[in-house]
């Protein structure tokens, strides 16, 4: 491995806590977060898609996108298709090696599993966990291929450390594969794309910068000077400038400009249908009028004549038209203008008051503006007000820390993880944790982020979830099959080690109870020992309650019980924590 890419990969692994991994399965994470990146703007943690060791079918990490979201198992594509009514999928499967060269048995090897194995209707070859939950994923998708909006697209990477050269050899291995793929007639489009040092180094480095766009803007008006607002304008944009804003280089839309939008697409419902029927009737002269318009909201924006430059933004309004607009956009063939409003500020007040009015305006449930509230920016506050060792920092706006290296990235706390571990622990709801974060919310949304509410027991579910997420990335791979129990490991720690019962996060002393569950977490010997109890007793409750050691066993509600029951027990008889990582 060339001295560049030992450097990129160092940066990495020390960003984000991986340094107790071995060298190979590091480069594989660094592959993973560099090609997935490219296609997903959003956090994510590679622990989630790199693939175990043995029997993984040449796969050393996956990615299935679906509705412009990560998909966790199976049980997530009913949780969208429940929100949205239709799916949009893409598989990304990387294949990564430190070699210094491109290895046409293995490109070959992983094209042939694919199409015999993974994406086949029957596996013949033994598989691990992991890419058992890519198939199942698979099958979930096909399944309800009617409610699929074109079939899939998939892109098959092979990455290692070497110089791509155009080799006759690989060139034809590469092209034969993919239209073995292409055969199966189960995907749209298909790409298989060799990545050496070169290409991902490109790709890890452009996971370090903001987006940024230029458009030129001629139809627009200055308005006045505003309180906070560097600069505002007002005017119509035509189509092919506003899509500027909107794809990525690929063709693909870019999500993370719709993080701020308090809604996500809403699919085919009756206003979207309308928008949409203006631009299939070929009435473009008319959208301007018929439409509310974008709004746009950027922390930098240059100007040079009719150039307008703009770093950081986001589209905080008009989530429904971008996507019709983008989905529609091969039937464009007048002139289209897109009303548009552009506001520079670097304020987080103006912009928040901005989202919240722009989309007071439509028919947007209260419970939808959770992350502008006064609690999220109390629970930030209280996040920055803690430092040593068990110093995290919470997330509250998007990719608010991403440019900023010197920061663990493990150690982000986003509102959903959030959610996802406060849930587990003190929401008696470790299994719907993993579901898609909409669902979740809808479930506790009145228990959840609640204005009375204190910060304290968010912080201390927020810690334990780092604490043991660090300890499940050092488990041998025959001990990983307790990852998918990761938020009962969470419920097993409060239940176990909780001196009485919750208080509730509003309550007076759920300060001083979630202290002493803190006292557990304060240094990384306190957290293994807490740890290896959990998992103790989370293996402990899936043999009394008979249930397999198995990804569909971390979504039972009997599991929970059991779980609280074996704590409890082990609680009242004061059991020493006992070190146990591995296999009961």
């Amino acid at each position: 491995m060339d001295s560049v890419t030992q450097a990129l990969v160092r940066d990495f692994v020390e960003s984000h806590a991986l340094t107790g991994l071995p060298a190979d399965k590091q480069f594989e994470h660094f592959a993973a977060y560099s090609v997935v990146s490219s296609h997903y703007t959003e956090d994510f943690d590679t622990s989630d898609l790199v693939v175990g060791d043995g029997q993984d079918l040449n796969v050393d990490a996956f990615a299935v996108k679906v509705n412009g979201r990560l998909a966790d198992d199976a049980d997530y594509i009913d949780d969208v298709l429940a929100l949205n009514g239709y799916l949009d999928a893409e598989f990304i499967i990387v294949q990564a090696k430190s070699s210094s060269t491109f290895d046409g048995s293995a490109i070959i090897a992983l094209g042939d599993n694919l199409v015999n194995e993974i994406f086949s209707d029957a596996q013949k070859l033994p598989l691990n966990d992991d890419v058992r939950k890519l198939i199942e994923i698979k099958e979930r998708i096909l399944q309800n291929a009617s409610r699929l909006k074109d079939n899939p697209v998939c892109r098959v990477y092979y990455v290692c450390t070497g110089n791509w050269t155009e080799d006759a050899y690989l060139v034809e291995a590469i092209k034969r594969k993919r239209q073995d793929l292409l055969d199966t007639n189960l995907f749209s489009e298909v790409i298989f794309e060799p990545l050496g040092a070169r290409q991902i180094q490109a790709l890890y480095r452009a996971t370090k910068t903001s987006i940024s766009r230029e458009v030129k803007f001629e139809k627009l008006i200055t308005l006045p000077t505003i309180d906070g607002v560097s600069a505002s304008y007002l005017g119509v944009l035509p189509v092919k400038e506003f899509l500027k804003l909107l794809v990525d280089d690929d063709g693909d839309i870019i999500k993370s400009v719709f993080v701020d939008n308090v809604r996500d697409f809403q699919g085919e419902n009756p206003v979207n249908a309308d928008i949409a029927k203006t631009i299939t009737d070929g009435l473009f002269d008319q959208f301007v009028l018929r439409n509310n318009g974008i709004t746009v909201v950027a922390r930098d924006i240059r100007v040079t004549s009719s150039q307008y430059v703009l770093e950081d933004y986001q589209i905080v309004n008009g989530c429904q038209t971008s996507h019709v607009i983008f989905a529609n956009q091969h039937l464009i063939t007048g002139d289209l203008f897109v009303p548009i409003k552009l506001i520079h500020t670097i304020s987080d007040d103006v912009a928040q008051s901005i989202i919240k009015s722009t989309n007071k305006q439509t028919n947007v449930e209260e419970n939808d503006l959770l992350a502008l509230t006064q609690f999220q920016r109390d629970l930030e506050d209280y996040y920055a007000g803690v430092s040593g060792d068990t110093k995290l920092f919470y997330e509250r706006r998007a990719k608010q820390y991403a440019s900023n290296g010197a920061i663990e990235k493990s150690r982000i706390v986003t509102i959903g993880n959030q959610l996802k571990c406060y849930a587990s622990m003190f929401l008696d709801s470790p299994n719907q944790a993993s579901r898609y974060q909409g669902t979740l919310l809808k479930t506790v949304k009145d228990r959840v982020f609640q204005s009375y509410h204190k910060p304290e027991a968010y912080f201390v579910a927020a810690l334990a979830a780092y604490r043991f997420e660090i300890a499940l990335r050092k488990l041998t791979n025959e001990e990983r099959d307790i990852r998918p129990f990761k938020y009962f490991l969470l419920y097993a720690f409060r239940s176990r080690f909780e001196q009485e019962e919750f208080p509730g996060a509003g309550g007076k002393k759920v300060a001083a109870y979630s202290n002493a569950l803190k006292d557990h977490l304060t240094d990384t010997s306190k957290a293994k020992l807490a740890f290896d109890e959990a998992v103790l007793i989370v293996r402990e409750a899936l043999a009394g309650s008979r249930l397999p050691v198995a990804r569909d066993s971390a979504k039972s509600r009997p599991l929970v019980e059991e779980v609280k029951r074996v704590a409890t027990l082990r609680r009242a008889t004061a059991l020493p924590p006992t070190t146990t990582g591995g296999k009961v």
